[in-house]
């Protein structure tokens, strides 16, 4: 092909959009959606090689093709992949090299966008800091397509007197099912929607279609061309100013950037007044040369530069990481990928170019398994003692009392139904341990769970699959504690109920109680409908799993449930924290129609909050960890907390309050003797609920038995 210079300008408007967006410029939270314009010029400049030579000779080269690639795409990546490793020693948290190396061995492999969307189901996803090279994504996203599209359309116009029309039809079939795949997984699924190649495809095929029937759209009038070049700017632009807020990604809506990028190819670089009278210019002509360059090395140079630059990172440190990533990649483009790309050595001998693929594949398979068996000494040569002291400073009411309305009396003798007493914690002081822990500076060398496995320190729920994500119905044969007791109860919620299971199961099985998990990441108990944050989408499925989760107590006969969930759960009608309001109109109701089905509530409290991630701020502060505890609750954390006590004192329902027993006079340390408190930013450890377990055993065991009793 002729060099297009429209294609190259509008390869510098992708990749200056993602570029901005990246690093937070204001007005750009849409610049995601430069990578759907890459993808539509890769679909379009692939598709029209293939055919042309297909037309011209008769044949497809699959071996030329892959050498093309191979000179195009791997001298870079594998350089930074090495690059990243490297500085991520030097500079990362070393909670995150673990991490760091599978996603390196995956990208070697052009398959690490599915290490990115198995990871991003999970709901503690949003708890764990982006990977330095999470970029890779779409170039795995495009790899994948190569390997796929120069066989498919070798293998399907063989024998075709029109090929361009077979081509097209196939790829037309491709893109309605990859596009309906799009709009019905981005709700359903919406981290696989985003990183796969199956949804991604049909932004790809409709460039690849663009390529097929070039030649008839080139009859359009080039006024009329460079009409529809500039309406898929104004696309783009818009696109890129507005999309900040958009949820389920990909789907429908992320046709307007795609069509708009077909529709400045359409245009071409020959319509007079078109878009070319802009991205003609030169500073975009050099940064489109240099745009593969500029999208590889940016991500790394901007996370890795975050994490050693710190609390310091502001405008100043990000205009001079912008510099420095445009100064590595015009000497990486200058040096490494145009030197091997335009090579007549490699051009003429494609087996050499196979053979330094490998080669490149190779390097970056090394260097993950190099960085996988990396120990970084975290250590502070001291180590602490276990915790033992587990006592609260007071113990909360839980005697009996009477109850006149279910006093009976007989003629002879008094028969008295003895109900318990709701627990309230409110004369509950700290224990005794975390009044200790308050003056901890110094990580322990024997902490537990590791910094470097911390984020894996979580209840065996997460790896059953009982702990459930995007699903709508119950999972029936998640039931734990004493399976064969007469006593049911139900732990319902989200992750940060699903935080208290190990304590939950153990004191179960003690007092013979069956335990029936109903927790679902981002999924609160509270009858609204979520916005997660992370996956940017409405968790529309949580109402309907929530109805089948009260028809499934019901129906296993449940005696009392454990509420619990965090109080950072957002609400889709504004996307903010639920507020208390809503607590102090949905609470009472809930109560009471558990009660109508049987059902006595217990509520947990949230837990604290602490704002950074614990394992990685204390490994960055080894011997100032206080800098990392959670401190005084928000004032909407207060407020949440005083309408759950008012609600539940009022409707004589048990309150427990974590807070209580982890915080002193405001203020929560993240390590208690050898133990780590927390696991990632927000959810405890679950070797720190092992410590509590006796705690909150002495606290409902006697409560639920005595409720029971009374029951029956």
């Amino acid at each position: 092909m002729k060099h297009r210079r429209d294609i190259e300008g509008l390869r510098a408007l992708a990749v200056i959009a993602v570029l901005l967006f990246h690093f937070g410029v204001p007005g750009t939270r849409g610049g995601y959606v430069g990578v759907d314009v890459f993808f539509v010029i890769s679909g379009f400049l692939i598709t029209s090689l293939l055919v042309d030579e297909r037309v011209s000779t008769g044949r497809i080269s699959l071996r030329d093709f892959y050498s093309r690639r191979i000179r195009r795409l791997l001298p870079i990546s594998a350089v930074v992949l090495v690059a990243t490793a490297i500085t991520a020693v030097a500079w990362l948290e070393p909670t995150r090299l673990a991490n760091l190396a599978r996603d390196i061995g995956a990208a070697s492999l052009f398959s690490v966008n599915f290490i990115f969307a198995d990871r991003g189901t999970d709901y503690l996803a949003s708890a764990l800091p982006p990977s330095p090279i999470q970029h890779y994504w779409s170039l795995a996203v495009e790899e994948q397509f190569y390997m796929v599209w120069a066989v498919l359309i070798a293998a399907v116009s063989i024998g075709a007197r029109d090929m361009r029309r077979r081509v097209g039809v196939t790829m037309g079939v491709l893109i309605v099912v990859s596009f309906a795949l799009s709009v019905t997984m981005s709700g359903s699924h919406p981290s696989w929607s985003f990183f796969g190649l199956h949804t991604r495809a049909w932004e790809m095929g409709l460039g690849a279609l663009l390529a097929v029937f070039y030649n008839e759209v080139q009859r359009i009038s080039a006024q009329t061309r460079a009409v529809i070049g500039w309406a898929g700017v104004i696309a783009i632009a818009t696109s890129v100013a507005t999309f900040g807020d958009v949820a389920r990604f990909p789907g429908w809506i992320a046709a307007i950037p795609v069509l708009g990028t077909v529709g400045v190819l359409l245009a071409g670089d020959d319509a007079r007044g078109g878009p070319l009278v802009v991205l003609g210019i030169k500073p975009l002509q050099w940064i489109g040369a240099r745009s593969y360059s500029l999208y590889m090395w940016h991500w790394p140079i901007l996370i890795i530069g975050e994490a050693y630059v710190g609390d310091q990172f502001g405008t100043t440190a990000k205009c001079a990481l912008l510099l420095i990533t445009v100064g590595i990649s015009a000497l990486g483009f200058s040096y490494i990928e145009n030197p091997i790309r335009r090579s007549r050595r490699l051009v003429a001998k494609p087996n050499i170019v196979f053979a330094l693929g490998a080669g490149l594949v190779l390097s970056g398979l090394v260097t993950g398994v190099a960085l996988a068996r990396y120990d970084p000494s975290i250590s502070t040569g001291v180590v602490a003692q276990a915790p033992i002291d587990v006592a609260p400073t007071t113990t909360p009411q839980t005697e009996t009392t009477l109850s006149s309305s279910t006093d009976v009396i007989a003629s002879t003798t008094t028969t008295v139904a003895l109900t318990p007493v709701p627990i309230s914690m409110v004369n509950t002081g700290p224990l005794q341990a975390i009044i200790d822990a308050v003056a901890t500076q110094v990580v322990p060398d024997n902490l537990e769970p590791s910094l470097l496995s911390a984020e894996n320190d979580m209840p065996i729920i997460y790896k059953n699959d009982c702990h459930q994500y995007y699903d709508t119905t119950i999972k029936p044969n998640c039931v734990f504690g004493d399976v064969n007791g007469s006593v049911t109860v139900a732990l319902w919620g989200d992750s940060h109920a699903a935080q208290w299971f190990t304590a939950l199961n153990s004191i179960a099985k003690e007092r013979h109680w069956r335990l029936l998990t109903l927790t679902q990441g981002g999924c609160p108990f509270i009858d609204v409908v979520p916005y997660n944050v992370h996956d940017a989408v409405d968790f529309t499925h949580c109402a309907t799993w929530r109805k089948n989760v009260r028809k499934y107590m019901v129906k296993e006969g449940t005696d009392v449930v454990f509420l619990s969930e965090y109080y950072g759960d957002r609400d889709s009608i504004d996307r903010d924290f639920i507020k208390s309001k809503v607590w102090k109109q949905k609470l009472p109701a809930l109560f009471d129609s558990l009660r109508v089905d049987g059902i006595e509530p217990v509520m947990f409290g949230d837990t604290p909050d602490p704002a950074p991630s614990v394992p990685e701020c204390i490994s960055a502060r080894r011997r100032s960890i206080g800098a990392c505890a959670p401190r005084e609750p928000t004032r909407a954390v207060v407020a949440i907390d005083d309408v759950i006590r008012t609600v539940t004192q009022t409707a004589a329902v048990s309150f427990i309050e974590p807070r209580r027993w982890l915080c002193s006079n405001d203020f929560c340390p993240v390590v208690v003797g050898n133990i780590l408190i927390y696991r990632d930013y927000h959810h405890l450890s679950n070797t720190v609920v092992k410590w509590l377990t006796p705690t909150v055993a002495e606290t409902l065991g006697s409560y639920i038995d005595a409720l029971v009793a009374s029951k029956n």
